[in-house]
């Protein structure tokens, strides 16, 4: 398709041009629309106008024109919304108002060349996308470009954005914006978190994220949405690791993203699970990513010598609660901050499970039962760590037996998820009845004492049942006597 067509497959715009016409106000198509056709980039929903004088009043008509809803998006910038439901597609045309006392002097305010792109609606249909900045030039080359020093100082989120351009489109960042990125990195603690969580993320949904990741973090600029990871730069490991703790961390991203490309693609039930949604816009996935930058976090903080040797003792645990500060600070859903926490405290545990040719099958139960939904997730976080720790101490055939052991427990999982689940044989009250229990979490430890046995295939009936929690109540005697009290 032409990119003259494109432009009039955009709904409604005829509308906007007769109403702007009507008005004897010029209207501008501006920046990602434009772009995005330059790219051959998939469809783009999003409209942004720039309007002559009055934004408010021309997107007001143009809303009651095709009977839509109208929002303010920025009362200060004079920015709004016109959202459109049109069959199953949601468009949202943005209409602000020009920036300064002229074309130019709007342009000059955008944040990246890229974006600068101008098509007078008013003119339509006749097209002549107007390139003052030399966008197109950009586009070429597969370059992003600030417009200049002064937009990353007017908002500094756009610092993180040039990242988020490249992990969406695969463009460059030029020496001289890099540069100014650099510089001005520490006004990123200006930015509310929200705004820096939703750039961070679009980076993180790139499948070659590490890449973009080390030179965010070449350059400090992670550091600063980060912080915890000053404390993990330099932090020596120990003769299993050849790197110092956060490069091990870097490392392990990269080693997922690989192992990702190469192996997990193949199999539809893996990238089902990591393409659930746990917030608006955020997947599993995302976190997954996340945890194996931040899996180590508590390193810096357990770290001990002992001997020759250098040992990190409970740095899951510190790990996790530092983990979900981090997630509070940058304002992450609840169900993500817990995700999180899990993949960090439970990093280590495929690990043991691996020390074996093949674990019991009690052993794979528990690791399920404790890490639950996490537990898919927690596997592939182990192995690229694993895959990320290539000191003179680490041991190949230990490697190899932890790769074979993990993807046999993938295979547990999904095997098991096909599985009608068992039926529940006794309930809580059975079980108070039968040994005079009062109502406490003790009934609960007996019950899940039985679902373990019966998963098993140890408890099939009532009487086997009985006898499970008869024989942990013998266990547990000085319980039991304060329960039946």
């Amino acid at each position: 398709m032409q990119i003259k067509d494109k432009i009039a497959s955009i709904p409604y715009l005829l509308s906007i041009k007769r109403l702007a016409n009507e008005k004897k106000v010029d209207v501008y198509l501006v920046g990602g629309f434009l772009r995005d056709l330059y790219l051959n980039r998939e469809e783009n929903f999003d409209f942004d106008f720039v309007v002559e004088k009055d934004a408010e009043r021309f997107s007001v008509a143009f809303s009651r024109k095709i009977n839509c809803k109208w929002i303010v998006l920025d009362k200060k910038e004079r920015t709004y919304r016109v959202i459109v439901k049109k069959k199953e597609n949601i468009y949202h045309y943005d209409f602000s108002q020009l920036k300064g006392d002229s074309l130019e002097a709007d342009l000059l305010r955008r944040d990246f060349s890229i974006n600068t792109l101008l098509l007078n609606v008013n003119r339509f249909p006749h097209v002549q996308v107007i390139d003052r900045l030399e966008a197109m030039r950009d586009l070429r080359k597969k370059i992003i470009r600030a417009v200049s020093e002064e937009v990353i100082l007017e908002d500094p989120l756009r610092i993180l954005r040039a990242f988020s351009l490249w992990a969406r489109y695969n463009l460059q960042i030029e020496t001289q914006t890099l540069k100014f990125l650099k510089k001005h990195r520490t006004l990123l603690k200006k930015v509310s978190p929200e705004r820096i969580n939703e750039e961070l993320f679009k980076i993180l949904d790139s499948s070659c994220s590490y890449s973009i990741i080390k030179k965010m973090s070449d350059l400090f600029i992670l550091d600063e949405i980060i912080p915890y990871i000053r404390k993990s730069r330099g932090v020596y490991q120990g003769g299993y690791h050849h790197l110092d703790v956060w490069e091990h961390s870097l490392q392990t991203l990269s080693r997922f993203e690989i192992l990702y490309r190469r192996r997990l693609t193949k199999s539809p039930e893996i990238v089902d699970y990591l393409n659930q949604e746990l917030a608006k816009n955020r997947k599993r996935i995302h976190i997954l990513k996340l945890a194996c930058l931040l899996h180590d976090i508590g390193k810096p903080f357990a770290k001990r010598v002992k001997g020759k040797k250098t040992i990190f003792h409970t740095h899951e645990k510190i790990g996790a609660e530092v983990a979900e500060e981090f997630a509070q600070e940058i304002k992450l859903s609840v169900k993500e901050k817990e995700v999180l926490r899990k993949l960090i405290f439970w990093h280590l545990r495929p690990g043991y499970l691996a020390g074996d040719i093949f674990p019991s099958q009690r052993a794979i139960y528990r690791f399920f039962r404790d890490t639950e939904e996490e537990g898919i997730s927690v596997i592939l976080l182990s192995l690229a760590d694993w895959r990320a720790t290539r000191g003179p101490l680490t041991n190949r055939k230990k490697r190899l037996i932890h790769e074979r052991v993990m993807f046999k427990l993938i295979n547990f999982y999904f095997n098991e998820k096909k599985k009608k689940p068992l039926p529940k044989i006794v309930d809580g009250f059975d079980i108070m009845r039968k040994f005079n229990l009062a109502p406490s979490p003790l009934v609960g430890e007996i019950l899940a004492k039985i679902k373990e046995e019966q998963a098993l295939g140890n408890v099939k009936s009532k009487r086997e049942a009985y006898r499970v929690a008869k024989a942990y109540l013998e266990g547990r005697k000085d319980v039991y006597k304060r329960s039946g009290d």
